[in-house]
């Protein structure tokens, strides 16, 4: 992956990783971010995209809200809906401001993208069916 960062910050191209965070050490993924964000090494304005599962990246001292993306499906449509953190705006109940807790906030949905996930009925049923409930 590493020949991949460097190509991209000699060239000024964009990298786009899926998962980035799956096989890299979390403090080697915060210094590849620091080195996209830092305009002395990166001259030539290369871009990094990625996409994670891990809330950890939800920090206002990694990423700005416009750079924060959220997908959540439709449940009517099955679609995927993609939009920022920045477009809550910064006023009103749903409002975000620079330096709030992101993840805390993420995960008492106030951004959406999450679902309420319990896996209880699948092990009762399942327990129920061996006779053990």
């Amino acid at each position: 992956m590493f020949p991949l960062v460097i190509k991209a910050i000699q060239t000024g191209g964009t990298l786009v990783v899926d998962e980035f965070d799956a096989s890299i050490h979390p403090m080697a993924l915060m210094s590849i971010i620091n080195v996209f964000h830092n305009d002395d090494i990166n001259i030539q304005h290369a871009q990094l995209i990625f996409n994670t599962h891990n809330p950890i990246f939800l920090n206002s001292n990694l990423f700005r809200r416009d750079e924060i993306k959220f997908v959540e499906r439709d449940d009517d449509s099955h679609q995927s809906i993609l939009y920022a953190l920045s477009d809550f705006g910064t006023t009103g109940d749903k409002g975000v401001r620079k330096h709030e807790d992101y993840m805390g906030k993420y995960f008492i949905s106030q951004y959406g993208a999450i679902k309420d996930i319990d896996f209880t009925p699948i092990f009762e049923e399942i327990l129920a069916e061996e006779g053990e409930v």
